[in-house]
């Protein structure tokens, strides 16, 4: 209906809400049927898939924008359509999980969100801090291009660091189920959260481009890693009914509440105040997420949930 009949626009952003909405549901879905493979014993390297994911957001993000240009906004609304239709026809054609065959009745009884928040406190304030990160890098995201035009760039630019950002999670995530055999999950999310205050830290700083684009590339050690792990750490530190909500947890309190704070905060502050003030906003939300994952890890060591 947005590629082809000419409605209004206050229905292009009904339409706009409801379509994005579902896409974000659809994330701790499939997470959970990868998960649900795993623990009967498939093997699934979720870090490569997720990575491809990715890989591809960033090729397709640089296709497009020049796309655009010749061809109209609308080839995206028919491009999503495709995209879609293609999923559908991928997920038709998997097999069956055991898991889910056997456990139907479970998982429709599992805990809502708040009992996850209550059991798991340890996963709940991990979130929070992620949740604190990730509103400073959607601010960073969202207001990328004034970013890049306040030091010397232009659009052609701004797709060169997007593309570099999205590239550079892929080997990261790919090495994630490899670092999780070696390492402690809440370290490795340590380890995130201060590639996170690299990453937050060198945009905001960045004399330059060159600088711009070093930093936007700590977001597979930031973003690729955090997610990756968390990923995981649902599905061996939550109980089988209790995995659904904590993973839809994890788009609530990054796409949802991270994403919500980052865009309107930082968008007001840059519009009222200027630029520099976006930056102020985006070192204090990453310096408050880092301390919070910092205290989660030491207290790990003695609560196990």
């Amino acid at each position: 209906m947005m590629a082809f009949l000419p409605i209004p626009a206050f229905l292009v952003m009904i339409f706009y809400v409801v379509m994005y909405a579902l896409n974000m549901s659809t994330v701790p879905m499939l997470t959970m049927i990868a998960m649900n493979y795993i623990n009967e014993g498939t093997y699934v390297n979720f870090g490569l898939a997720r990575g491809i994911g990715s890989a591809s957001w960033a090729t397709s993000a640089l296709i497009f924008g020049q796309v655009v240009s010749f061809l109209g906004a609308n080839v995206l609304s028919i491009a999503y359509c495709i995209f879609a239709l293609v999923t559908l026809f991928i997920l038709y054609h998997l097999p069956e999980s055991k898991i889910t065959e056997t456990k139907t009745e479970e998982v429709q009884e599992e805990g809502s969100v708040i009992t996850v928040i209550r059991k798991y406190k340890i996963f709940f304030f991990l979130l929070l801090g992620f949740c604190f990160m990730f509103s400073g890098a959607t601010a960073i995201g969202t207001y990328l291009i004034n970013i890049v035009k306040s030091l010397g760039g232009n659009t052609s630019l701004y797709g060169v660091a997007m593309f570099a950002m999205a590239f550079s999670e892929l080997p990261v995530m790919m090495t994630v189920p490899k670092l999780m055999k070696k390492f402690n999950s809440v370290t490795l999310i340590l380890v995130a959260s201060i590639f996170y205050i690299c990453r937050n830290y060198t945009i905001g700083l960045a004399p330059n481009l060159v600088v711009l684009i070093i930093g936007m590339m700590f977001q597979g050690l930031s973003y690729g890693l955090f997610t990756g792990v968390i990923t995981y750490y649902v599905t061996y530190n939550l109980d089988t009914q209790d995995q659904m909500s904590g993973q839809t947890m994890i788009g609530i309190m990054t796409s949802g509440i991270g994403s919500t704070l980052g865009n309107v905060l930082g968008g007001v502050l840059q519009d009222t105040i200027g630029l520099n003030a976006l930056f102020t906003f985006v070192y204090l939300m990453t310096a408050l997420g880092a301390a919070i994952i910092f205290i989660c890890k030491f207290v790990s060591v003695k609560v196990k949930k």
